[in-house]
């Protein structure tokens, strides 16, 4: 899902500067070619309209995303609809005030696609660090049961060593030694 989003958002910034550069082009450009450039743009935004509905039917966007995103679009529409009047042959009537408000709007537009971008990376490097957090976790519950383990079963080992010791068969050794010298005595006398 995020892999949408990013690519909406990847599409909204290619658009945003393709309006943003048919602002700023003087007007050497015939207006066939500008007309021509708006149209694509349109259909670019129509497209990034239909994709979002589609991202909010889903649930893939919060409320506040998909109205963010919808706010982007209708600006965008807007200054779109705002060059229609420089095709249609207004020419140059745009102080520059205007023009530099226009740009600071669209480097605003493009920073949040930005921060948008970061919001998302940062939630996934979340979800990953969590996911680390867990592994870590279960490892040192396993590890505290392998020690729990090991421990046991030195446990085990000292008790049997202690069972199956040595000395008792020296011990056993020595009393039947004994046993046998005194019944070769007693045989002897």
């Amino acid at each position: 899902m995020s892999d949408h989003i990013t690519s909406w958002d990847n599409d909204y910034a290619r658009i945003a500067r393709a309006a943003s550069q048919l602002r700023t082009t003087n007007n050497t450009s015939s207006s066939f070619d500008r007309q021509g450039q708006t149209s694509s743009i349109q259909t670019g935004i129509n497209r990034l309209a239909s994709q979002l509905n589609s991202l909010e039917s889903n649930l893939s966007l919060t409320p506040a995303e998909a109205s963010r995103r919808r706010n982007l679009l209708e600006g965008l529409n807007s200054q779109l609809s705002g060059n229609s009047g420089i095709v249609g042959g207004r020419g140059g009537g745009e102080s520059s005030t205007a023009a530099a408000l226009r740009q600071q709007d669209d480097m605003i537009d493009e920073l949040a696609v930005g921060v948008g971008r970061l919001k998302t990376q940062t939630g996934l490097i979340h979800q990953e660090a969590n996911a680390h957090v867990r592994l870590l976790d279960e490892m040192d519950n396993n590890v505290d049961l392998a020690n729990q383990g090991l421990e046991e079963e030195t446990r085990r080992a000292m008790k049997l060593r202690e069972e199956k010791s040595v000395w008792r068969l020296h011990l056993i050794i020595v009393g039947l030694s004994v046993l046998l010298f005194l019944l070769i005595l007693m045989g002897l006398s």
